[in-house]
């Protein structure tokens, strides 16, 4: 299986916080700040959704019916907004010319 990658979010915050440019700095520091807590979130998402399950029982009055976990639907949400949030990363340190390539590692998003 292909490893994902993910963004070496403390080494590109410092590389935020260097920037000679302070618009670009204060944007790329908002975003890592963002991506940090979208990163926990979905950390805890996947936990909720692996202790409970995809399907989770809700009590109706006399009856229990099944659902899908509603943390799934908060999860593909949040993923993609965090995905869009690490492109606008390489595009803001692309358009500074910062070589970022260097800054991805494995994915802990799996585990």
């Amino acid at each position: 299986m292909e490893r994902l990658k993910q963004i070496n979010i403390n080494h590109i915050e410092k590389v935020f916080k260097e920037l000679s440019n302070k618009d670009i700095s204060v944007l790329g520091i908002s975003l890592i700040s963002e991506l940090k807590f979208m990163k926990t979130t979905l950390k805890n998402l996947k936990k909720e959704i692996k202790d409970r399950g995809v399907i989770v029982v809700m009590p109706q009055g006399n009856y229990d019916i099944e659902r899908a976990n509603p943390a799934i639907a908060s999860y593909n949400t949040m993923v993609k907004n965090y995905n869009s949030t690490i492109k606008q990363i390489h595009e803001l340190l692309s358009a500074c010319n910062v070589d970022s390539t260097d800054d991805f590692d494995t994915d802990d998003l799996l585990e």
